[in-house]
């Protein structure tokens, strides 16, 4: 979704994969996108996998993270030069329970005035177990992407007995900031229901934008399982995000990228991006 025409629009994924099928597929589907793969292989570990279970057209996970959580404080520092020339940086939380210090100096290097930095607030265990990291966190945090029974919870831990959503979103975009200069959005995806989104400024110490979104119509016969679809919001999200449009062409894009994903099967694309055409 990012026009190929804009040449700030390269992407890369770091991480670690096993040396197996899965780490090589991986590394194949994101160079066919024009993703650069930036991988650690980890011998006698197995690349991260996950077993998508469907009830109707609702969907659960099991997952084994494997070699997604041993990614070496070497190979971060190797490739530290492809992070400080990054103008986004974001992560999943999950790498708290086992790299919290690589998690922390990314979020540094993101506080400064031309980065980004942002991430997925993470399921109900780690909201929980790592409550004051995930805290501390979004005090460097952009950009936070949560869906809204997380949201909920993460209130509930905070001490707030509430399911608005408008609430919560500014709620959270008022934590504080350790970059000040810039405006910390935060949106809440709600599935079929409007999504909600709040930015707040604390130079002046005001919400400077809320507001909601209803998602594009998709039939229920259409619908083939929603894998997929908090990622794929996010994705389009900040592919209109970085490049500076406003918060509703934003909100627009992550809207489109989910409505596409869910009628699909797993997390499968078109090779041609037809957004790019409607926009």
């Amino acid at each position: 979704m990012i026009n190929p025409s804009d040449k700030r629009g390269s992407v890369g994924v770091i991480g670690s994969v096993g040396e197996d099928f899965y780490g090589q597929t991986y590394t194949d589907l994101l160079t066919q996108e024009n993703i650069q793969p930036i991988f650690e292989k980890i011998i006698d570990n197995n690349t991260a996998i996950c077993g998508v279970f469907c009830h109707g057209k609702d969907r659960g996970h099991v997952t084994d993270l494997g070699a997604s959580t041993i990614i070496s404080d070497e190979f971060v520092e190797t490739n530290w030069e492809k992070f400080k020339g990054a103008q986004l940086v974001f992560t999943e939380l999950f790498i708290i329970k086992h790299k919290k210090e690589t998690v922390y100096k990314l979020a540094e290097l993101g506080s400064q005035d031309e980065k980004i930095f942002g991430f997925n607030l993470p399921s109900y265990y780690f909201i929980e177990t790592y409550l004051e990291d995930i805290k501390n966190l979004i005090e460097y945090a952009d950009i936070i992407f949560v869906n809204a029974e997380e949201s909920i919870f993460f209130a509930k831990m905070m001490g707030l007995e509430t399911n608005d959503f408008g609430f919560i979103s500014e709620f959270i975009a008022k934590f504080p900031k350790k970059n000040i200069l810039k405006r910390r959005t935060v949106v809440i995806t709600c599935g079929p229901n409007p999504a909600y989104c709040s930015e707040f400024d604390h130079i002046i110490n005001e919400v400077c934008y809320t507001g909601t979104f209803e998602p594009l119509h998709v039939d229920e016969e259409s619908i083939i399982d929603t894998n997929g679809a908090g990622d794929a919001f996010a994705g389009g999200f900040l592919s209109q995000y970085m490049p500076g449009k406003s918060i509703e062409d934003c909100m627009r894009a992550g809207h489109w990228a989910a409505s596409l994903v869910i009628q699909r099967r797993g997390c499968q694309y078109p090779t041609e991006c037809e957004f790019n055409k409607s926009s």
